[in-house]
């Protein structure tokens, strides 16, 4: 069986989470597909769909969004731990083939956070689509064609 793998950013993990982070003022929409791709890959034990979440997702998460004890403890129990359990989510460290592609990434996402780049520097090492709807990834994808595919 032929496994999907998509690597999933920090603004679609909060839309999919949006009940925990959208009383907090996160309005990011996400497609019915995507959402469709996350609710398969986390709900369904033996789906073909593989996400890899770059660590430095949940470091701009906490940096951002977890602001008190209570969305501290939302986040961890309604998310992070459904994730961690999950045999289709994995969490994946930063190494150093990642830090090389980072500095091949021009200079359409120079004004960018180093999480973003971070994370669009997974997907090129990983050679898969990325799940987005940041739309400087989407025009840097456009511009550049070097990620496989971005589903938003």
């Amino acid at each position: 069986t032929i496994r999907e793998l998509y690597v999933c950013d920090t603004c679609c993990l909060i839309s999919y989470f949006d009940s925990i982070f959208e009383p907090l003022g996160a309005g990011i929409a996400l497609s019915v597909s995507a959402r469709a791709l996350l609710d398969d890959a986390i709900k369904n034990v033996h789906s073909n769909i593989r996400i890899s979440i770059p660590s430095v997702v949940f470091f701009e998460i906490y940096a951002k969004w977890l602001t008190t004890e209570e969305v501290t403890k939302m986040f961890y129990y309604q998310a992070y731990e459904k994730l961690l359990s999950c045999p289709n989510i994995e969490i994946k460290a930063i190494e150093k083939d990642v830090l090389l592609h980072l500095t091949s990434i021009g200079h359409e996402l120079s004004d960018h956070e180093i999480f973003d780049k971070i994370v669009v520097a997974s997907a090129l090492e990983l050679d898969c689509p990325l799940m987005t709807t940041d739309t400087k990834i989407i025009e840097y994808q456009e511009n550049q064609k070097r990620i496989i595919g971005i589903l938003n």
